[in-house]
């Protein structure tokens, strides 16, 4: 199983169009090791490093959105989409995931991906 395949799993978001309040909020997100090495090489590959999160908003996020979205973390693709990881603008996608489907891709991370 490849991350990508994990990520599959998870509703897309279609978030207020400009809105980057989660990314404000919470400051670094969590993230694996595999992850880590996927952003660092999308950074890389721009001729950028990591980057330290100054207070609670995310060193990722600019006026226009997420600048490592094609490459962004579980948590933040999980956020919103389901009871557990509620957007705190009411954002909902199409197909929330239920509470057993949440459980799954959160087993499968830790298990393959921690």
């Amino acid at each position: 199983m490849e991350i990508q395949d994990l990520y599959h799993l998870i509703p897309d978001m279609h978030c207020i169009p400009g809105c980057i309040q989660c990314c404000k909020d919470f400051g670094v997100p969590s993230r694996t090791k595999v992850e880590e090495e996927r952003i660092k090489r999308f950074l890389e590959e721009r001729g950028e490093g990591l980057r330290m999160a100054e207070g609670t908003t995310c060193p990722y996020v600019t006026q226009w959105g997420c600048s490592i979205y094609p490459v962004r973390p579980l948590i933040c693709r999980l956020y919103g989409t389901s009871k557990n990881y509620p957007c705190i603008r009411g954002v909902v996608p199409l197909n929330p995931l239920d509470e057993d489907q949440e459980t799954e891709i959160l087993r499968l991370y830790y298990t393959y991906f921690a």
